[in-house]
């Protein structure tokens, strides 16, 4: 049988679960992910785990964070005057938003870590930054 290889169109079905047992990402039942291997628009730990294996195997390998969402970094948290969102913003603990991270307005996505009457702090990181991953993939098939 044929072993997946750089080039090769593949589908395959995976999951992250971090420490705890939640679910970080992954793809939705009979919603397989299909890719090129070495594609350099798609995460690269995807082509090295699926690299080598036949048709119906499966691979799992706990990631680091440096090889999964990154390591936290708390200089991408920061606190902003509550008077720079409008009086009527609705603001919760641990929402997502995007905010513009220079005066060129490029978007970032941030989670809301804390409100208090004077200020909000915003924290970049991506949720499970700094956070190990169980990565498991079975190749499904490799499309010719």
């Amino acid at each position: 049988m044929a072993q997946a290889e750089i080039g090769d169109r593949v589908q395959i079905y995976y999951k992250g679960i971090l420490e705890d047992g939640t679910i970080a990402e992954g793809t939705p039942e009979n919603e397989p992910f299909e890719f090129t291997m070495g594609d350099e628009s798609v995460k690269d730990i995807f082509t090295r785990l699926v690299n080598g294996l036949e048709e119906g195997d499966s691979r799992t390998v706990i990631l680091s964070p440096e090889e999964a969402f990154g390591p936290y970094n708390p200089d991408f948290v920061i606190e902003v005057a509550r008077s720079k969102f409008p009086p009527d913003a609705l603001l919760e603990m641990g929402m997502r938003m995007e905010v513009q991270s220079d005066p060129n307005g490029t978007p970032v996505e941030v989670s809301v870590k804390e409100i208090t009457s004077q200020t909000v702090t915003l924290d970049g990181n991506h949720p499970f930054a700094g956070e190990e991953i169980t990565m498991t993939i079975q190749l499904l098939e490799i499309v010719v």
